[in-house]
């Protein structure tokens, strides 16, 4: 597989054509998975290095430019038409792999990732996780019995947590901070919200000098840097664990945005007024077309099929 287009993806700057070809690699071989979540982890852990870098550009770049005003002008060329940016991003990261591998290494951080399936993964304290796909997490457990730690870079996650009064488990995204002795939840970390339900236990949700304390069937949700406490009455959340899509008298737009979400489709709601009609259905190892077959006679639409979307009218 090409460097550069790893590093697109990455940086999700690949073509749709290019998801594919990637994620098509990557399902191959636990040895692709392996190699990509290595440069992964190297990737994102450079991101951290470049933020805490001291160094002052602007005035490094000043003097390089007193010690050049000597030299002739010549045509400029440029490294990143020469050679492609790609390259030399992927060669900077390579440089610096080795000195980052070694020290998170020592730090005994690990790095989970999902892609196109999800991932049931045991900790070493005991608790366990279930990885929705396209979901990266990270952990580390000091060996002295100190803090566990874990960050949710990115998607879904469901926790077990062994209990443990003496370790907290402390969770991490984005300057939220959950904390747990011994509960099951589930965490979800978008661009624009994180979403926290609590199925047994209790949890702790911080951010800044917000606190909010969950309890069994609650909900928070963190958007725009203010916590928010519900009752949690959907079921669809958790259908990456179950298989099976679980609605309650459940809003139609609701069942789509997880449709959406667990088939990688497009589906749109073109009558408005079909929105917030509501189901009581389950469905279980059902195709999409058949769910949305099911739903249509339910609530008497039509559903139109156009390539890979479909339009509810």
């Amino acid at each position: 597989m090409d460097d550069e287009l790893l590093i697109k993806y990455l940086l999700r700057e690949t073509r749709q054509d290019e998801d594919r070809k990637v994620e098509l690699w990557l399902a191959a071989s636990e040895s692709h998975r392996k190699q990509f979540s290595n440069l992964e982890l190297i990737w994102n852990t450079s991101k951290k290095l470049a933020t805490a870098s001291t160094i002052n550009e602007d005035e490094a770049w000043e003097r390089f430019k007193a010690k050049t005003v000597s030299i002739p002008q010549t045509k400029p060329v440029k490294l990143w038409a020469r050679y492609g940016w790609m390259k030399i991003a992927a060669a900077l990261v390579l440089v610096c792999g080795a000195w980052m591998m070694f020290n998170l290494m020592g730090n005994k951080n690990k790095t989970l990732t999902a892609y196109q399936q999800t991932l049931n993964q045991s900790l070493p304290d005991g608790s366990s996780v279930i990885l929705n796909k396209n979901s990266v997490l990270s952990y580390s457990f000091d060996a002295d019995g100190g803090d566990r730690n874990v960050k949710l870079e990115r998607g879904e996650v469901f926790f077990h947590v062994a209990p443990d009064k003496q370790r907290p488990f402390i969770i991490e995204t984005d300057g939220l901070n959950i904390e747990v002795v011994g509960t099951s939840f589930n965490v979800k970390h978008t661009e624009s919200l994180t979403e926290v339900i609590v199925e047994t236990g209790i949890v702790k949700v911080s951010k800044g000098e917000q606190v909010v304390e969950l309890h069994k069937g609650e909900k928070v949700t963190a958007r725009e840097g203010k916590l928010t406490l519900l009752k949690n009455t959907d079921l669809l959340y958790n259908y990456y664990r179950s298989n099976e899509f679980v609605a309650d008298n459940t809003p139609l737009w609701r069942l789509v945005e997880v449709l959406n979400e667990a088939y990688q489709a497009e589906i749109r709601i073109e009558n408005p007024a079909l929105r917030n009609v509501t189901l009581t259905t389950r469905f279980q190892n059902e195709s999409l077309d058949r769910i949305l077959q099911i739903v249509g006679e339910t609530i008497n639409c039509e559903v139109i099929r156009r390539g890979n979307s479909y339009i509810l009218k």
